[in-house]
């Protein structure tokens, strides 16, 4: 069985990326550049330091790379690291979702689109390595305030070990812990970048007072889907500058809170914002929790080999993708009342489409029914097999006690499910002969509280969770009878 897990392995295949450019720094005809650059470096890093509270354990050393190598690089990682049936697989995935139809660019093409055409600089995490694309050294102010932000990410990697970000249980807490990571990371970058901009420009003497309200602003245009640099696909756009647009003002408002201790409390595993919905919230959010691994069994034991498996969707800032500037804007800012999510996707040999699980809570009956009506309707107007409608017919069934619904859409592709019981949405795309198991595997438990029930430290993988005892809410159990 070959699990791959998309967004891990791209962040995985972005830092390989950025590996390889430090063994081959720049040629000695570019020596004159690159020692400007240290410079640079070294000047903006004594203001970066004394704006984010933090000193430099180590120098940051400089490094080139052009815009073309840098794209080369990272569509042959893109490309080794998801193999054709893989990308096919995961093409497979977001048309199922309706991120994409299956008529669009190719996802390898996509994927490499969008990861070269934003960055001006990065940072190379415990290599104290900055580079910068050559093309962006034009214009000093913006290219200073670019090297600030990656300055930024290295006195977190010296200082609070940012690479405690990327954990490989990530999805055990929700499907969108990761943006929660993230989120804090280039929030806190984001918000000193715009600190060190107007100190050093516009020199005024209390440069958090001036940004903190601006990315309030930021963040309202961004949820109210008014920012017109959001491109399609949304999906991804969205979840690409979500970290950006919403973290800076999470910073922000940890800041205003008790300065920079608020916010480097955050970075430890017990306290990291574990949901897009804390971020966004700007609150403590403990998100809610679905145990799997029942599910993953199943799924595991059908006959086929597995040849591709993705856990990591996105939680409130995919629904926010998916939805782009068709939702209520009030809802948006409560984060849809979304309280936690798990999915996964599974396809397997010889399948033309797999088998996609999302479970998701939300605070209310009312937020959930909001949302299912969203998740119909998008649901409807998939393109699937070269159909839209891909459905020949939608049957529903309603549960007066949990005050559920489901609906069945049948078509000559595959059988889709999507189900509403008090606060929660269940979506089983493709499930066959395991829908009535899922179905009552997901009845027979709550979701409940992450950290009462993970590691504070250590990874756990899904099969150590075996052994824990399911409660069984008597409100869910008449949704088993309804398909």
């Amino acid at each position: 069985m070959q699990i791959q897990n998309k967004f891990m392995l791209l962040v995985a295949a972005t830092c390989l990326v950025f590996s390889l450019q430090c063994s081959n720094n720049p040629a000695s005809a570019q020596s004159a550049k690159l020692s400007d650059m240290q410079n640079r470096i070294q000047s903006i890093s004594s203001v970066v330091s004394s704006l984010r509270g933090l000193n430099f354990i180590r120098p940051v050393h400089a490094g080139l790379i052009t815009r073309a190598q840098y794209a080369k690089n990272t569509a042959q990682d893109i490309n080794s690291g998801l193999t054709s049936i893989e990308q096919n697989a995961l093409s497979k995935e977001y048309a199922q979702m309706g991120c994409l139809a299956e008529t669009d660019t190719p996802i390898g093409q996509i994927l490499t689109n969008y990861y070269t055409g934003f960055p001006a600089a990065y940072y190379v995490t415990g290599t104290d390595s900055l580079y910068v694309l050559t093309d962006e050294t034009n214009n000093d102010t913006d290219l200073n305030v670019y090297i600030s932000h990656e300055l930024t990410h290295a006195l977190q990697d010296q200082n609070l070990g940012m690479d405690f970000s990327v954990l490989p249980s990530y999805s055990l807490y929700n499907s969108d812990a990761y943006l929660g990571h993230t989120s804090l990371l280039e929030g806190d970058a984001t918000f000193t970048e715009y600190n060190y901009l107007v100190d050093v420009y516009y020199q005024e003497s209390n440069p958090y007072v001036v940004t903190s309200p601006i990315s309030l602003k930021v963040k309202s245009y961004f949820l109210s889907a008014n920012d017109s640099t959001i491109q399609r696909p949304f999906f991804l756009e969205v979840k690409g500058a979500y970290p950006y647009d919403v973290g800076w003002a999470y910073i922000a408002d940890l800041f205003y809170e008790s300065q920079w201790s608020a916010v480097n409390a955050r970075y430890s595993i017990a306290t990291i914002p574990k949901s897009s919905a804390e971020i966004n919230r700007e609150a403590p959010f403990t998100p809610l929790y679905f145990d799997f691994h029942s599910i993953q069994s199943l799924l595991a034991a059908q006959s086929g080999g597995i040849v591709f498996s993705d856990d990591d969707n996105g939680g409130f800032a995919l629904m926010l993708g998916l939805f782009y500037g068709q939702l209520d804007t009030q809802r948006v800012n409560r984060s849809l009342d979304w309280s936690g999510d798990r999915y996964t996707f599974v396809m397997r040999t010889g399948q033309s489409y797999g088998t996609l699980v999302w479970a998701m809570a939300f605070s209310t009956t009312d937020a959930a029914n909001y949302m299912f009506s969203n998740f119909d309707k998008l649901i409807r107007s998939r393109m699937l097999g070269g159909k839209s409608p891909y459905y020949s017919s939608v049957d529903s069934a309603t549960d007066s006690v949990s005050q559920g619904m489901a609906y069945t859409y049948s078509s000559s592709v595959f059988t889709t499910r999507l189900i509403r019981t008090a606060n929660q949405i269940w979506w089983l795309d493709h499930t066959d002969s395991l829908t009535q198991p899922i179905i009552a595997a997901l009845a027979q438990q709550q979701p409940t509280l992450a950290l009462a029930k993970l590691s504070a430290v250590l990874p756990i993988h899904p099969t150590l969770l075996a052994s824990r005892k399911h409660s069984v809410d008597s409100q869910l159990k008449p949704l088993i009878s309804l398909l």
